[in-house]
C-alpha cells in the first residue's frame, strides 16, 4: 500500500508540474513585448521634440526606428506622413510627393488621407506645379477637413494665387483662413496679409474695398491706400480713406495705427478778431467765414480777442506763437492793431494774412500776406468803368477824415493816370448831416460850361450809405442829382435799409462780394452759409473764409509744411475756382479781388457790370 500511495503521489506531483510549466514558460515572453511597444513609444516620442526643434535628420532617423521598431503601431501612420513631410522639408519635396501618394494607396484613416492630400498639394506648390496644387487643395477643402487644415489650405491656396498675381482670389482664400486661425499659425497668416497687401495694386485694394467693405481684412486694405495716396501726395484722397477706416473698423489695428502715423497734422490757425467791444458784431461776421471753411478740414482755429488794443492783440499773438503746430495768423482787422501785429509776426517767423486795410502793411517782411478790399483797387475799378462809358469830366465830395483823404487822393491819381479831368474836389466835416453849406462849393462849380454842359459828368462820394443817402436827399430836386454817383463797399446799404436804398437808387458802387452772383460756386458757399447760420453771408464772413480756404488749399498738397515751406507756397497760389473773388497775390502778397460793380435799382443791389474784374496793379 505504501508503494502504491508513493507511487500515486509522484504521479499527481509530475501532472501538477505539467500544469504549471506551460505558464512558466509564457510569462517570460510577455514581458519583452510590452518593453518593445514602450521603445518604440518612446522613439516616436523623441522624434516629435527633434521635429519640433526642426532637427529634421535626427527626427527622420527617429521616425524610421520606430517604425522598424512597430511598424503595425498606434502611430505608424503619423510617423509615416512626417517622414513624408520632413523629406521635403529637407528639399527633397519629388520625394515627399511620391511618399504621400504612396500612403494614399494604404488604407488609411480619414484624418491621415486628408493629411496626406494636404501634403500632395503642398509638394506640388513646392515643385511649382500650381495648377494641380490648386486642384487638390480645392478638392480637400470640399471634403470639409477639420479646423486645422482648412486653415492650411486656405492658406496654401492663398499663396498660390498670389505667385499668380491673382490678388481678388487669394483675398478670397484669406478671408475663408480667418474663422480658422485659432487652429492654424497666426505668422503665416499674417505674412499673407501683408504680402497681399503690398502685393496689390490700388486699383485691385479698391476693388476689393468695394466687394468686401465689412470684411475685418479690409481695414488693412484701407490703411494701405490711405498710405499709398499719402505717400503719391494726394492728400485729400489720403483722407478719404482714412476717413473710411475709422468709420468701418473704429477699433482695429489699423485705425489706432493709421490715428497715430498717418493722421495728418492738424496745423493751428492763430485768430486775431474783435470778440468783443463795440466792433465785435463785426469779429463775429468773420469768424462765422473761418468757422464754416474750416468745417472736415484738417486745420484748428484758435481764436484770440483783439478788441482794439494793440498791446493785447501783440500778447495774444505771442502766447499763440508757443504752440507747435501753429501754421500762421488770421488778422486782425483795425490799423493799429495790423501793423503791431506784422512786425511781431515777421519777427518771430510767422506767416500772417492781414484783414485790414491799412496800406503797407506787407512791407513788414516777407512773411506778412494781406486780404482785403483796399481803395486803390476800387477807385480803378470806378474810373474804369464810368471811363469806358464815356464819362471824362469827374468830381469827389468826400468826409475830411483819414478814409476820405485817401480815397480822393486816389481818386485824383487814377483820373490823372487816364487822362480825364477832376473838375471839382471838396470835403465836408465827418457827422455831417445838413448838407445845404457844405454842397453850395460844388454846386457853384457844377454851372453849365460854354457849351452848355455841366462842368462834371460824375460825383465820388467816398462815404457809408446812410450818408450819401442824406446828401442824394438834399440833391434830390438839383440837375447834379443826375449825375453819375459813385462810391466804395461803404455804400451799400443793408437788407434792413430799405428807405435807404430807395434814396440811392442808381448809384454805382463796388464790392468785393455779391450774394446773388449766379456763379455756382458762389451760389454753394451762400448755400452752405444759409445751412450753417440760418441767413445770407456778406463781404466780412466772406473775407475770413477766403482767409482759411487758402490756407487749407495750400496744406492739401503738402499737409506738413514748414512755415517758410507755407509762406512761399501761399504766394505762388494762382486763381483757385472754388473762391472766384481771389486771382491771386500781387508780388508785394497782397490779394488781388475780384471786384463787384453795384447799383441800385428799384431798391434793389443788383450788378451794374455783368462779371466781377479787377484791374491789375500798376
Amino acid at each position: 500500500m505504501d508503494g502504491k500511495r508513493t507511487v500515486l503521489r509522484w504521479f499527481w506531483l509530475i501532472l501538477l508540474a505539467l500544469a504549471v510549466i506551460p505558464s512558466c514558460t509564457l510569462a517570460p515572453s510577455a514581458a519583452p513585448r510590452g518593453a518593445a511597444v514602450q521603445r518604440g513609444d518612446a522613439l516616436f516620442m523623441e522624434a516629435e521634440a527633434l521635429y519640433r526643434r526642426q532637427d529634421y535628420q535626427q527626427a527622420w532617423q527617429r521616425y524610421e526606428a520606430y517604425l522598424q521598431s512597430d511598424p503595425k503601431g498606434r502611430y505608424a501612420q503619423r510617423a509615416r506622413l512626417r517622414k513624408a513631410e520632413i523629406l521635403g522639408l529637407m528639399g527633397d519635396w519629388s520625394g515627399s510627393l511620391a511618399q504621400y501618394e504612396a500612403l494614399l494607396s494604404e488604407d488609411l484613416d480619414r484624418d491621415a488621407a486628408l493629411q496626406a492630400r494636404y501634403g500632395i498639394g503642398r509638394a506640388y506648390f513646392k515643385l511649382d506645379q500650381h495648377q494641380q496644387a490648386s486642384r487638390v487643395l480645392e478638392g480637400l477643402l470640399a471634403a470639409n477637413p477639420p479646423a486645422s487644415l482648412r486653415f492650411s489650405g486656405n492658406a496654401l491656396l492663398t499663396e498660390i494665387y498670389l505667385k499668380q498675381g491673382r490678388v481678388q482670389q487669394a483675398f478670397a482664400h484669406l478671408r475663408l483662413a480667418d474663422p480658422d486661425l485659432s487652429a492654424g499659425d497666426q505668422e503665416w497668416f499674417n505674412y499673407l496679409k501683408t504680402r497681399l497687401v503690398e502685393q496689390a495694386t490700388a486699383e485691385e485694394l479698391e476693388q476689393l474695398v468695394s466687394l468686401y467693405r465689412d470684411s475685418p481684412l479690409t481695414a488693412p486694405l484701407l490703411l494701405r491706400l490711405a498710405q499709398l495716396a499719402q505717400e503719391q501726395g494726394r492728400n485729400k484722397e489720403s483722407r478719404k480713406w482714412l476717413q473710411l477706416l475709422k468709420e468701418r473698423f473704429p477699433q482695429s489695428q489699423e485705425a489706432r495705427y493709421a490715428e497715430k502715423h498717418l493722421a495728418p497734422r492738424r496745423a493751428a490757425i492763430g485768430c486775431l478778431l474783435p470778440l468783443s467791444g463795440d466792433v465785435s458784431v463785426i469779429g463775429l461776421r468773420i469768424r462765422q467765414g473761418m468757422e464754416l471753411a474750416a468745417q472736415g478740414a484738417p486745420v484748428e482755429l484758435v481764436f484770440k480777442d483783439c478788441p482794439g488794443d494793440r498791446d493785447i492783440c501783440v500778447q495774444g499773438l505771442r502766447g499763440l506763437a508757443d504752440n507747435p503746430n501753429l501754421l500762421t495768423f488770421v488778422g486782425p482787422l483795425s490799423s493799429a492793431e495790423a501793423e503791431s501785429a506784422a512786425q511781431s509776426a515777421q519777427n518771430l517767423g510767422i506767416p500772417l494774412i492781414a484783414l485790414s486795410q491799412k496800406p503797407g502793411l506787407t512791407q513788414a517782411g516777407d512773411k506778412i500776406f494781406q486780404i482785403s478790399l483796399m481803395a486803390k483797387p476800387q477807385v480803378q475799378r470806378l474810373v474804369g468803368y464810368t471811363s469806358n462809358s464815356g464819362v471824362n469830366r469827374y468830381a469827389s465830395f468826400a468826409p475830411n477824415s483819414g478814409y476820405g483823404h485817401t480815397f480822393s487822393k486816389l481818386f485824383q491819381e487814377e483820373i490823372s493816370l487816364r487822362g480825364a479831368i477832376l473838375a471839382a474836389q471838396e470835403v465836408y466835416p465827418p457827422g455831417t448831416r445838413d448838407f445845404t453849406l457844405a454842397l453850395s462849393p460844388l454846386l457853384a462849380k457844377f454851372q453849365p460850361g460854354t457849351e452848355g454842359s455841366p462842368s462834371f459828368e460824375a460825383l465820388f462820394i467816398p462815404d457809408d450809405a446812410p450818408t450819401v443817402a442824406a446828401i442824394l436827399r438834399q440833391l434830390a430836386d438839383h440837375p447834379l442829382r443826375q449825375v453819375k454817383v459813385l462810391g466804395t463797399n461803404l455804400m451799400r446799404p443793408t437788407v434792413d435799409q430799405k428807405k435807404l436804398a430807395q434814396d440811392l437808387e442808381g448809384v454805382i458802387f463796388t464790392d468785393a462780394f455779391f450774394a446773388d452772383d449766379p456763379n455756382p460756386a458762389v451760389q454753394s458757399y451762400v448755400a452752405a452759409f444759409r445751412r450753417r447760420y440760418g441767413g445770407p453771408p456778406d463781404y466780412l464772413s466772406t473775407q475770413g473764409y477766403v482767409a482759411v480756404r487758402l490756407i487749407i488749399k495750400v496744406l492739401e498738397s503738402e499737409p506738413s509744411l514748414s512755415r517758410a515751406d507755407f509762406s512761399r507756397k501761399l504766394q505762388s497760389l494762382a486763381a483757385v475756382p472754388e473762391l472766384p473773388w481771389f486771382l491771386g497775390f500781387s508780388p508785394d502778397r497782397q490779394a488781388d479781388l475780384a471786384l463787384y460793380l453795384l447799383t441800385i435799382k428799384n431798391g434793389q443791389v443788383q450788378q451794374a457790370a455783368a462779371a466781377p474784374a479787377i484791374q491789375s496793379p500798376r
